[in-house]
Formats: C-alpha cells, structure tokens, sequence
C-alpha cells in the first residue's frame, strides 16, 4: 500500500496514535464491520487505512483471517469510497472471519457510504459512561437500600 503515485491507493495507518486519534471521531457499525474515520485537517493527502482485531474475536489465525478479508474488502472498493485527507480504522467484529465475503464488502461499501454522508456517530470519550449507565459503585450503594 505505499503510495507509488497519486492514484495508487491508500496508504497505511502505522502509529499507535493514529489509530487513537481515528478513534475520536465518527463511526459507523455493521453486523461485520465497524469503520471509524477522521479528517487529518488541513492535509489533501491520500487517504490512510489500518485494520484490526482485538482478542476478543477469536486467536491469531481467527484474528489474522479477519484481517485479511478486511484488507481484500476495502482493496476492491471504488477508490471515491475513501476520502483524500481522512484516516479510516476497521474493526472487525466476531463474524467477520466466517461471514460470506459478498455481505462483508456490501456492508463496508455501505459503512463508507454513510460515513461520506455525514450519516456516521460521533464516538464518546474514552471512559466516558453511556446515559442513565451507573457505576459500580453506585450500584452497590443502592443495592442496600431496596426495599
């Protein structure tokens, strides 16, 4: 994925710290895949990917299957999916290893789609609670005082 040119493609997403700083901006979530994206600001350069797996999917070659197929996914999209300027970060989610490939590149197409429509969610704080959500704390204050 190194940038031989100007139409050569995507290039790839390396640091630790850009894939955090994709993390902080919008996303999209599909029963496959979930895309994040950000724009770099200021920067008309190509756009960056990087591809992903947490443990939590499988082991290695579940992980590194994923990853694969994610990889030839977003390798067969039209080039006008991927933005000039913004990062794109793709998870995969448990499915994605063993999902039929045609639904995989449909709904990362359709993740894109959304996101370039400004139809994506804007991801929460790290750390930050979801509404109405208590802590554990709380919880154990109030488990004392029901009836």
């Amino acid at each position: 994925m190194k940038n031989a040119g100007p139409d050569a493609g995507p290039e790839k997403l390396r640091r630790r710290g850009d894939f955090l700083a994709t993390a902080r901006g919008v996303f999209r979530a599909m029963p496959l895949i979930v895309v994040q994206m950000r724009e770099r600001g200021g920067d008309g350069g190509p756009p960056r990917v990087g591809f992903t797996a947490t443990k939590r999917i499988g082991n290695a070659v579940i992980r590194n299957r994923a990853r694969r197929r994610m990889r030839e996914a977003v390798r067969a999209m039209p080039d006008d999916l991927l933005l000039a300027g913004h990062d794109y970060v793709f998870i995969a989610r448990e499915d994605t290893a063993q999902g039929p490939f045609s639904q995989l590149k449909r709904q990362t197409a359709r993740a894109l789609e959304k996101l370039r429509a400004g139809e994506g969610y804007l991801a929460r704080a790290r750390g930050a609670k979801r509404a109405g959500a208590k802590s554990a704390k709380s919880r154990k204050q109030n488990k004392g005082e029901r009836p």
